[in-house]
């Protein structure tokens, strides 16, 4: 290799390191701000106002999960500009909104978790959330994640600065409060998002002859799919407050928070490979099977590394999180840690899955892992509700199985080994 075509290697090579950087650092700031919130709602509303608020929380992640993969995914693995895709965008971005604040105060209302005013402010977060969230997928589609750490740093401080300030004048600690602060910080970001993204990002498109029957068979599969992880964490924590109490899941939520950076730091790679694998297709320059594997091991070992750590601080992390109102569940933090190792160990094979397109495929082997694992749960808590925090085991194990069936599927739609040679010295992607 010449030296010029070394150099152009090497500055691509670290273009992508840093943007990897950024994708997890973005993670970090956005669960740091998260695990705050969560901390705060912990300390104050006791255990059993606590698992409220973390059943609030996983309704609005599990409509976040399906509505970005929608809309996100499409526009990261699709050409936006492109005039029917981009009118094929608007309008999913506008139903999307509009359906998930719908759902959201059906779901709360169904749940009985809050009162009027409850129900009303959680719809506008959802439909606050949702747009914010669409403006981070721009960033994400940019490959500007720096950028994005900033503007999930804008809703963090002002998120805090809000549920401070009205602390402070004397207001009583509530899951309202909460839910209200957040509607605030979300606010924030989308302003902040609105005026650091390009014109070209927010240009107008036809909204007739769109190609929306074109994206529409990536994004239903994709979207559902990507909803499996957190409908069945739902549908587990429902099943934790139904069979046991609201105070055993925030037993068992507590120990989900210790184990934060670990699973951040899994979403925040899956992020990234995403996007590097849904440019080489583009490119023409496809990744192979086996370049994902190792994007596994890599991230399976760190993921273990940063459990174990969680799991040895737990006596010191503990008090910290609950505020010494109830105890973080010993066993399910370990079954944490196997979750958070069995998750990296899929996400980077569904990850070039989706960059290929084989949305219904990822989705039709995650499903039957899922539906698995709750289903062992649900004989669990029925013998006895003492098994609540054998949760996290359920919903993780059957992750090995998954990537190896990934795996399988994608090596037989892998590219010729010339091509992915010269993906790799063409583009030096970091998987490569």
């Amino acid at each position: 290799m010449s030296p010029a075509a070394a150099g152009r290697v090497a500055g691509k090579v670290g273009r992508l390191l840093a943007s990897a950087g950024g994708a997890v650092t973005v993670q970090f700031v956005t669960a740091g701000g998260s695990l705050l919130v969560q901390a705060l709602a912990a300390r104050t509303l006791g255990a059993s106002g606590y698992g409220a608020y973390a059943l609030f929380f996983a309704v609005l992640v599990m409509i976040t999960s399906v509505q970005t993969s929608w809309v996100g995914d499409t526009l990261t693995v699709y050409d936006r500009f492109e005039p029917r895709i981009r009118g094929a965008l608007l309008l999913s971005v506008a139903g999307t909104v509009v359906a998930g604040a719908a759902v959201g105060a059906v779901v709360a209302v169904v749940m009985g978790l809050a009162g009027p005013a409850g129900i009303a402010l959680f719809a506008l977060l959802v439909a606050l959330w949702l747009l914010n969230e669409t403006g981070r997928r721009i960033f994400t589609a940019r490959m500007e994640f720096w950028r994005l750490t900033a503007n999930d740093a804008c809703y963090l401080l002002t998120t805090l600065a809000t549920l401070g300030a009205a602390l402070g004048l004397g207001a009583d600690a509530s899951v309202e409060l909460l839910l209200a602060a957040m509607c605030v910080g979300c606010l924030s970001s989308i302003a902040l998002a609105r005026l650091r993204l390009p014109a070209a990002e927010y240009a107008r498109a036809p909204l007739r002859g769109t190609a929306f029957r074109e994206i529409a068979g990536f994004a239903w599969w994709r979207s559902i799919q990507a909803g499996i992880r957190p409908s069945a964490l739902l549908v587990a924590r429902i099943m934790i407050a139904g069979f046991a109490s609201t105070a055993a899941l925030a037993g068992v939520e507590a120990a989900r928070l210790l184990l934060a950076p670990a699973l951040t730091f899994v979403n925040g790679a899956g992020w990234f490979l995403l996007g590097d694998f849904a440019e080489a297709e583009r490119a023409g320059t496809p990744m192979r099977a086996r370049q994902a594997v190792r994007a596994c091991g890599l991230m399976a070992g760190i993921a273990l590394v940063m459990s174990l750590a969680g799991i040895l601080l737990v006596d010191w992390l503990g008090p910290l999180v609950t505020g010494g109102s109830f105890e973080v569940d010993r066993t399910a933090l370990a079954g944490w840690g196997v979750y958070a190792v069995c998750f990296a160990c899929t996400l980077p094979l569904a990850s070039l899955a989706t960059a290929r397109k084989r949305s219904r495929t990822v989705f039709t082997i995650r499903g039957v892992e899922s539906v698995t694992g709750l289903l062992v749960l649900t004989a669990l808590l029925i013998s006895d509700p003492a098994h609540a925090a054998y949760a996290p085991y359920c919903l993780g194990g059957g992750g090995l199985v998954s990537a190896a069936l990934l795996w399988r599927m994608l090596r037989k739609g892998d590219p010729p080994r010339e091509a992915s040679s010269t993906a790799v010295s063409s583009e030096g992607h970091l998987v490569g």
